[in-house]
């Protein structure tokens, strides 16, 4: 009896029916809870000017982000095997064309437009870099896609999963226009993050593994914080739309290109094999073992 008791799957109805808006809420409250790590972390040396409060703050980070992982883990067990497992190789392989959005984007941008860059780089910036990063892929592509596919996987539904992530992680870049960004370069922005988001949805949905995903988008933030000098060191872009603007909306278009033909029919059935070894964990036979020692892949 208490083997059935260790094996018996949590019914989750509200996410079986509404997994668009379960998505998002748990989204939006894993990112709450992650983002209080370095907050909680700095606290004790507030009243001193430490210089190496981003160091601080970056263990913070990483002790919030492995709290969400095993409390996303513990709410699905024992059906959910965790978002860091899967084929690393491949997913960093898969990475290779937002190499070519990098070296096209800043090339021009050295080439053409030398008045934005004065390369800069600090502790705030690559703490700045890695928070965005590790947290936005974490919820938006981890915690997201992942409820999303806990009912879709099963209808091949990837494309949508992915533009549903995409969506959202482009509109939340619409409130920066709150914290002073210009207008223009704003809505530009939410087109870019938007594209930019389909392609590491994509890329995360077929290797299984958020890792490669977290480490493109810290890498990508500190280029995008460390090169321009019209963004601030928290991401607020104050300068107006430029060509530049424009050629990096062209290339991220570009990525959600490249986002659909890694999602294409012919694929589905490799990526079917990845999702239901991830949503059906409790079929396998380390199942018990795995929901008592409460661990996460």
């Amino acid at each position: 009896m208490s083997k059935e008791k260790t094996n018996k799957v949590r019914t989750h109805p509200f996410v079986d029916k509404a997994p668009v808006v379960a998505s998002i809420l748990m989204a939006v409250l894993g990112l709450a809870i992650a983002q209080m790590g370095p907050q909680i972390f700095k606290a004790p040396f507030s009243k001193f000017s430490v210089s190496f409060d981003w160091i601080i703050g970056l263990i913070g980070l990483a002790v919030s982000t492995t709290l969400v992982l095993l409390l996303y883990k513990w709410w699905f067990r024992p059906d959910f095997s965790g978002m860091t497992a899967g084929n690393l190789t491949e997913g960093f392989m898969l990475l290779a064309p937002i190499l070519a959005y990098w070296g096209i984007s800043t090339g021009y941008s050295f080439i053409f437009e030398r008045g934005l860059l004065s390369p800069r780089m600090s502790g705030h910036i690559i703490e700045s870099a890695f928070t965005a990063g590790v947290l936005e892929e974490l919820c938006f592509r981890g915690i997201l896609v992942c409820t999303l596919l806990k009912v879709w996987h099963k209808k091949d539904a990837y494309i949508k999963a992915a533009i549903v992530s995409a969506v959202i992680f482009g509109l939340i870049h619409g409130i920066n226009i709150i914290g002073g960004a210009n207008p223009g370069r704003t809505f530009v922005q939410v087109l870019d993050a938007g594209f930019l988001g389909l392609f590491l949805a994509a890329v995360f949905i077929r290797c299984g593994s958020v890792i490669p995903v977290m480490a493109a988008h810290s890498l990508h933030d500190i280029i995008a914080l460390a090169l321009p000098v019209d963004v601030s060191e928290n991401g607020i872009i104050t300068g107006a739309v430029t060509f530049s603007s424009y050629l990096d909306l062209i290339l991220s278009m570009c990525l959600g290109l490249v986002a659909i033909f890694l999602l294409r029919k012919s694929k589905c059935e490799e990526i079917r094999r990845i999702w239901d070894e991830k949503w059906n964990a409790a079929d396998r036979p380390d199942a018990t073992m795995n929901s008592k020692s409460g661990g996460f892949h």
